[in-house]
């Protein structure tokens, strides 16, 4: 391959370039939500109901999940967010939290402020390891009593639950909550803590971010390091956002790891940081975030093409839902 073929790729694939093309995509069907929400008050013209928006909502979307794997059948009025829940699963599970590494607009905000925070400051400052270690164990604390919730609910409320009005709409409600002054006040003290200390939320706080931890345990893939090439630079550890200490690794199974290939990267050792699956086939950088991706779009397409994306609720249903007032009166369902 030319070597500007090469650098073109690499520039292409890269985890900026490919979570930022998520963020802005995010970005801009949350804007055709909130168009649509303007036509149904009679404000603006017709623009579609995106249906993607609905991976903002995991408690409504989690519980619908937990009552399809119960027996409670598909959601087939608000499908997409089981599709979501489905896709994220299978990314984590195959490509090492491929949907934390290259998909989650949310942890691409605050890996940015993190990213900032090392141009500015040098680097982000690493918490002792006792506090470090208790903080991560306090994202799983707060996933499993998360999931735990949601998923004791019991089959007929869960069912219920995808009936009701207000679900079908606290994506626009909560889209039109990040506009509020509390809640701006709110990302901007997070996104300076996480340019000093890194994406906390990530690290700390996110129930999901905990699942797909857990489950890109089981992942076929990982980076894994030869011990008898290796030169002990360090370069690996020292650039790898997520504090995972890969220069002392033989396998890279930490939950932190999320597939990024940044350490195989800058390995300056040809073949010593290797991704590989079942420790045989190996995956070059640049194929990796194109395994992923496309993986997501698979099982979007699949669903798109099965009728399975789509919501079935009447537009004028949500605009009946809208006008009623239900978003006035109560707070947003997360």
């Amino acid at each position: 391959m030319p070597d500007r073929l090469r650098r073109v790729i690499a520039a292409l694939t890269s985890r900026p370039v490919v979570k930022g093309a998520f963020l802005v995509f995010f970005v801009w069907i949350s804007a055709r939500l909130l168009a649509f929400a303007s036509w149904a008050r009679g404000e603006g013209p017709y623009v579609p109901r995106p249906e993607a928006v609905a991976g903002i909502l995991p408690v409504g979307h989690f519980t619908s999940f937990f009552a399809w794997l119960k027996g409670g059948g598909w959601d087939t009025l608000l499908p997409a967010g089981l599709v979501i829940i489905i896709a994220a699963l299978a990314t984590s599970l195959l490509f090492k939290r491929g949907f934390c590494g290259w998909i989650c607009p949310v942890g691409t905000v605050w890996e940015g402020a993190a990213a900032l925070g090392r141009h500015l400051l040098g680097h982000n400052v690493r918490l002792p390891k006792w506090l470090d270690r208790t903080g991560m164990g306090l994202r799983y604390l707060i996933g499993i009593a998360f999931f735990g919730f949601v998923g004791m609910v019991s089959l007929a409320e869960a069912v219920g639950f995808r009936q009701l009005p207000y679900m079908w709409v606290a994506d626009i409600k909560i889209i039109e909550g990040f506009g509020q002054p509390l809640f701006i006040v709110v990302i901007l003290l997070a996104f300076v803590v996480s340019m000093l200390l890194g994406p906390v939320w990530c690290r700390y706080v996110c129930p999901l971010g905990a699942l797909y931890s857990a489950v890109g345990l089981a992942s076929p893939c990982a980076v894994q390091r030869d011990a008898n090439t290796c030169i002990d630079c360090g370069k690996c550890s020292r650039i790898c956002h997520a504090f995972v200490d890969v220069q002392h690794a033989d396998v890279v199974r930490a939950v932190e790891c999320d597939g990024c290939m940044d350490c195989v990267k800058v390995c300056p050792v040809p073949a010593c940081l290797e991704a590989k699956v079942v420790g045989r086939t190996r995956i070059a950088p640049w194929v990796w975030p194109l395994l992923v991706v496309g993986l997501w779009l698979g099982i979007y397409a699949i669903a798109k093409l099965t009728g399975n994306w789509d919501t079935t609720i009447p537009d004028e249903a949500f605009r009946q839902i809208i006008n009623s007032g239900l978003l006035e009166q109560t707070t947003p369902m997360f």
